[in-house]
């Protein structure tokens, strides 16, 4: 007798189901990974398109940062013409600025040459006076000899202006050395009319002997040219005037007695004055200053001009006979 089957069968595959239990577990695995997968290739779309618009970009940076460059280039190139525009423009300011300066300064010494030629011109066109004695009382130590010379080569300048002046002139001229050289302290030329022996006047100024030999002392026998030149023939309606021309004041011991010889002479007519022309010279910047101040103590004292011969021989000589 056959024994009974006691297992019981709970579960039984055949291969037919394992394959249909396979394809729909693949079917649903693809059913909930679809969207992923979609996701996935748009995903990979937008990262291409990412790629290309940042290459796209980059580009575009790098076109920028070539133009920036050439921009910063050209900006630098800029400021470099800036500078030198701005240094050229300053450097041209500076000229024009000094050429003005100039400019006015020239336009200043020639308006005050000009005036001062219209002055002169204006006392040249007015009569001063009927009569003038001018006496000329010269130092002729070896320090003035330019002096000296430019003298002789103004005279005739000086003697036509006064003309004009005045219609009768004449003109005595003394010349003087210190007493202690040893020669002749004194020449003179007697006051001398100029309208028939100037060519005596004339002569005798270009053949004024200088000093051969230095004097053993800086000051002059200036006393002794004044009383020559006081001791002349002066007639007494004339304007009578005395121009001590020199470097040198008068020996110490003897500038007070001279003062007063001066204002003697001077207060003795009223058309008298006395006028001191100074000549700077080497003699005079070593030896000190107190010369200068002699012959302004001399014009002070003399009613007359002071005045220091820098400009030319004609002006100095004219500025010292134009006294009021």
């Amino acid at each position: 007798m056959r024994r009974p089957n006691r297992e019981i069968s709970i579960f039984t595959l055949s291969a037919l189901d394992i394959l249909a239990m396979a394809t729909g577990t693949f079917v649903l695995i693809v059913v909930i990974l679809m969207p992923y997968y979609r996701k996935t290739f748009h995903a990979h779309a937008e990262i291409e398109d990412v790629r290309a618009s940042t290459a796209d970009i980059v580009t575009q940076v790098e076109t920028l940062e070539e133009e920036l460059a050439a921009e910063t280039a050209r900006l630098a190139a800029a400021r470099d013409a800036a500078a030198r525009l701005n240094a050229e423009a300053n450097t041209l300011e500076s000229e024009i600025t000094l050429e003005e300066r100039q400019a006015l300064q020239a336009q200043s010494l020639a308006d005050d040459y000009a005036k001062r030629v219209a002055e002169m011109q204006s006392v040249i066109d007015q009569e001063v006076t009927k009569k003038m004695d001018l006496v000329f009382v010269i130092d002729t130590t070896r320090s003035m000899g330019p002096a000296l010379r430019e003298l002789a080569r103004s005279m005739r300048s000086i003697v036509r202006i006064l003309e004009r002046m005045v219609p009768s002139l004449r003109i005595g001229i003394v010349s003087y050395r210190d007493r202690d050289t040893g020669l002749p302290p004194i020449m003179a030329l007697n006051l001398t009319p100029t309208d028939r022996s100037l060519a005596r006047i004339l002569g005798f100024v270009e053949n004024l002997d200088i000093s051969p030999r230095p004097s053993k002392t800086p000051q002059e026998d200036v006393l002794l040219g004044l009383n020559r030149a006081f001791a002349m023939s002066l007639r007494p309606q004339a304007k009578q005037t005395v121009i001590v021309m020199g470097d040198a004041a008068e020996h110490a011991g003897d500038q007070r007695q001279t003062l007063s010889r001066i204002r003697n002479f001077t207060l003795a007519n009223k058309n008298r004055n006395v006028s001191a022309l100074f000549v700077t010279t080497p003699a005079y910047l070593r030896y000190g200053y107190r010369d200068r101040e002699f012959f302004q103590a001399m014009a002070a004292a003399g009613s007359g001009a002071f005045n220091d011969h820098s400009g030319q021989m004609v002006e100095s000589v004219l500025l010292s006979v134009l006294v009021e």
